[in-house]
């Protein structure tokens, strides 16, 4: 066949939301039929070179599950290079899951699929809600050279062709793929519509297909950068077309100025890079909706399932991996196999439909079960690891006094990289004679030092399984100010007194309605809001901690306010104020609010209801000894419904430009929206963040700290910028196609009740005021820490190690933020990720509490770069990390 101008390559796919409109086992029935027809097709028509499996793995398991027997057909035509299976395990939201998540999926789903016999090597996310900052540097760790997607572009690419650089802030670059068109674009060639139900009782019609293959010759060649035009062959839950060939071969004779080639993805994205020639530079995440909507309501819709993720990630990530890890250096077997099962688990719940909570309300019940199967392995593998490595910690032997009810061991773990000096939690039990009276405790460190200490709670109750039938069960709350070395672990003896808690001196001190330590000053105002004072910088806060809450007229997918809008804040309410805490581990501060809310939108969904009913709000303000960081716990009791609650924190500042915590970076977002007149959704104030978010003049600044609250907005007053920290937003349907900041629906208009997250719901974050900007005060320090606590594990007194305090790993500078300790997936070594999270590069020390044999730089697959010198000391040195780099380092250690 002669040359021809164009050469369109095919590529047969289907796009599997794995649950969304309908629950998984309903998705699944359609699978298991699609994959059946699948395979015959292959095994019985050669000329039907290639199938993609929409770029995940998961779905090999959802099918093999019911057609165990089809394992080996599988695998064949995988291997045959045929089916195209992976680089994911699921297609996930970016957003909304953590880095590690990210990486721990792609490595899912190479695992797998080379298992199959090979990873289609393309980086295939076709339908997120947006892209991050760093997808160009974790698919480049994978040795994926590009990324093919749909939704994201805003004005990033006028002017531009559909192929372009995407740059990570680390420099690294993968090429881009914009699919304009959609994924979905050469859907049922020669049917009537792109519906999975559109081929059922008709013919193909060859000039139909014809006519749709010229239509996007005709607009994919306009930004087409190279003669390469990418055709997707399937959509949604599509089966594939077993008369593509012949559609193929028919218009390969009709057409005179292109060639159509039955592709795949690898082949399409090497004959773009094979081309050369320069090409669009983009930098940055992708979260705009000039050609596609992002929804980006999604970031706060049934808040209870970002709190859950949150929850299991940070389980996994920050206790479960890296203490079944220094177990293993400690001998005890590496739980790899429950710690995948874990992953598992909570990777189900990570697609767009399903963590973004834009699904049925049955697929997000389904889902609060996998996070718990996830918790519930994550835990029983952290309290086994913890116990095992309790013992390599000394005590001090504790004098006991006869009355003493309660002699404990108790080992502190700092999951961070940086040392901690703060307050822990330790929960006590012992079986107690009745009649008796609140007990202190007493609290030393391994050199016999009295530790300060608070108990915050106590109380008796009756017999329960375990306690002798004459005793009753004595439970308490204690907390220790710690100090923990960076990764690693102290030790203290707890025993308990029947003389009153001693006192510990303090700088904590709280009056009617204040609480105060040696950095900040906290008072709260009648109607709740508070009056904060940074004691360092003498900088003052006003107004910090006020209510808003507007209607919403909107969808699971995006916020919507009514055509009569009416906004209601706590300014005008009467608060009841009580401190219940004075120290001197720390103080706090109850405020009770009653919010009267409209009970609902009206009927005509223009305004809200007039009938208000009563919820309740209670918050917790907590200081603890010598740190700025004011920690919130708020209690609300939502009885209405069609609304969005947020906090506002006034910052005082007048600035253009905020900086938000995402994954391995931190990003900076003008607050000014980008002109949208053509956009197809037009951008929203409302922004995403994996922590922290941070407004500053760059000699002081105030940063709020969410955990599992991932939307914020910064919006400007005459007073200065604030921060809106959404706490919850409640609706009651999948889609609807009246709202006004989307136009049309976003998937079936399905109620949801569910979704109006009706009753009690508790949420914590933090605020920090500081000096300088964001990376000079370390305010991820700060973040980490609230999402992530100091853990304690009690334990009965035994003999003990020989270590006072321990810390298994290093790695310095403080700049450098570790992200996984885990053990390798194929060889024996600690693998030990971190990245830079400043802008400038930067030397890495990195050394091991027992001696490193061999040090290896690898890539996110855990596969050698190069090997790294160990010097006589035990250090290994990594020369100029570039700026939010991320960097795997595989080490060794003798037998």
């Amino acid at each position: 066949m002669p040359d021809k101008k164009w050469k369109m390559m095919v590529v047969p796919e289907t796009h599997w939301d794995r649950e969304w409109y309908l629950t998984f086992q309903q998705f699944r029935h359609r699978l298991v039929r699609l994959v059946d027809k699948l395979l015959n097709i292959l095994e019985t028509d050669k000329r039907y070179r290639y199938y993609c499996l929409d770029g995940q793995t998961v779905v090999l398991e959802d099918y093999l599950e019911i057609r165990p027997e089809n394992h080996e057909r599988i695998a064949a035509m995988v291997t045959a290079r045929r089916l195209f299976v992976g680089p994911w395990y699921v297609l996930p939201d970016e957003f909304l899951v953590s880095g590690e998540a990210l990486v721990h999926n792609i490595l899912l789903g190479h695992k797998i699929a080379a298992e199959f016999g090979g990873v289609m090597k393309a980086g295939y996310v076709p339908d997120p809600f947006g892209h991050i900052s760093q997808l160009p540097q974790i698919l480049a760790g994978f040795d994926l050279p590009s990324m093919l997607f749909m939704r994201g572009v805003g004005n990033e690419l006028d002017d531009a062709h559909n192929e372009f650089w995407w740059e990570a802030p680390d420099g690294t670059r993968v090429l881009g793929i914009h699919l304009i068109n959609t994924y979905c674009n050469g859907a049922n060639l020669g049917y009537r519509g792109q519906s999975a139900q559109a081929q059922e009782g008709a013919e193909v019609d060859m000039d139909k297909a014809l006519e749709q293959l010229t239509e996007q010759r005709d607009l994919l060649s306009q930004r087409a950068a190279t003669p390469y035009l990418l055709l997707n062959n399937g959509c949604d839950h599509l089966e594939p077309q077993p008369e593509l060939p012949e559609i193929i071969e028919y218009a390969n004779q009709r057409l005179d100025d292109m060639e159509v080639i039955h592709s795949n993805y690898e082949a399409y994205t090497e004959a773009v890079l094979a081309e050369g020639g320069e090409l669009h530079m983009v930098q940055g995440e992708l979260h705009g909706g000039k050609y596609w909507p992002i929804f980006s309501g999604v970031f706060s819709a049934r808040m209870y399932l970002k709190q859950a993720n949150e929850r299991c990630q940070t389980l996994l990530e920050k206790w479960a991996e890296p203490l079944s890890a220094f177990a293993w250096l400690e001998g005890a077997p590496y739980e790899q196999s429950f710690l995948w099962a874990a992953w598992r688990q909570l990777l189900r719940n990570h697609p767009h439909d399903s963590i973004c909570g834009c699904s049925t309300d049955q697929v997000h019940q389904q889902m609060m079960s996998r996070f718990e199967q996830a918790e519930q392995i994550a835990e029983t593998i952290v309290e086994e690891s913890a116990q095992h490595l309790s013992g390599l910690v000394q005590v001090a032997e504790p004098s006991v006094a006869e009355d003493c009810i309660c002699a404990r061991k108790v080992v502190v773990f700092n999951p961070h990289n940086f040392r901690r000096q703060e307050a822990v939690a330790v929960k006590l039990r012992a079986a107690v004679d009745p009649g008796i009276n609140p007990l202190g405790v007493v609290v030393q460190d391994a050199d016999g030092e009295i530790v300060s200490s608070q108990v915050i709670s106590q109380q008796v109750r009756e017999y329960e399984a375990g306690i002798p039938e004459d005793k009753l069960l004595w439970e308490a709350e204690v907390l220790i100010q710690a100090d923990v070395p960076a990764l690693g672990l102290t030790g203290y003896t707890l025993v308990t007194e029947s003389a009153k808690q001693r006192e510990s001196s303090s700088e904590i001190v709280a009056g009617a309605n204040w609480i105060e330590n040696e950095c900040v000053r906290v008072e709260a105002e009648g109607n709740g809001t508070l009056h904060i004072i940074d004691k360092v910088s003498a900088v003052r806060y006003e107004g910090v901690h006020l209510f808003e809450d507007s209607e919403d007229a909107g969808d699971e997918y995006d916020y919507s306010p009514a055509a009569n809008s009416m906004t209601i804040t706590s300014m005008g309410n009467q608060a009841r104020i009580s401190v219940i805490e004075r120290g001197p581990v720390r103080a706090t501060m109850r405020i009770d609010l009653t919010l009267d809310l409209p009970q609902s939108l009206a009927d005509n969904r223009q305004r809200r209801a007039e009938q208000s009913v009563p919820c309740e709000v209670t918050t917790l303000v907590s200081i603890t000894s010598g740190s700025p960081r004011i920690s919130f716990k708020t209690s609300v009791d939502n009885r209405v419904r069609d609304h969005r609650l947020r906090v506002w924190f006034p910052t005082g500042y007048t600035v253009t430009e905020c900086h938000a915590e995402s994954h391995f970076d931190v990003v900076t977002r003008s607050l000014d929206l980008p002109e949208a007149e053509d956009w197809f959704q037009p951008p929203q104030p409302t922004k995403p963040t994996q922590g922290f978010v941070d407004v500053s003049d760059n000699e002081t600044g105030l940063a709020v700290c969410s955990v599992g609250l991932p939307e914020y907005e910064v919006f400007t007053t005459d007073k200065g910028a604030v921060i809106a920290l959404t706490l919850l937003r409640a609706v009651g349907w999948l889609s609807r196609s009246d709202l006004l900041t989307r136009s049309g629906n976003a998937g079936p208009k399905t109620a949801t009740p569910v979704a109006q997250c009706l009753g009690k719901h508790t949420f914590h974050y933090a605020i920090v005021p500081h000096q300088s900007d964001w990376f000079e005060a370390e305010i991820w320090k700060y973040s980490a820490s609230a999402k992530a606590p100091l853990r304690a594990f009690v334990s009965e007194l035994s003999a003990s190690g020989q270590h006072r305090k321990l810390s298994f790993l290093r790695v310095e500078p403080d700049n450098l933020v570790v992200t996984a300790v885990k053990k390798a997936e194929r060889y024996e070594a600690l693998i030990v990720r971190f990245y830079n999270i400043s802008g400038e590069a930067t030397s890495a020390y990195l050394t091991c509490y027992k001696p490193i044999a061999q040090a290896e730089l690898v890539n996110l697959n855990e596969e050698l770069i190069e090997s790294l010198d160990v010097d006589d000391s035990g250090w290994v040195t990594l020369p100029k990390v570039p700026g939010r780099r991320i960097i795997t380092v595989a080490l060794r250690f003798a037998d």
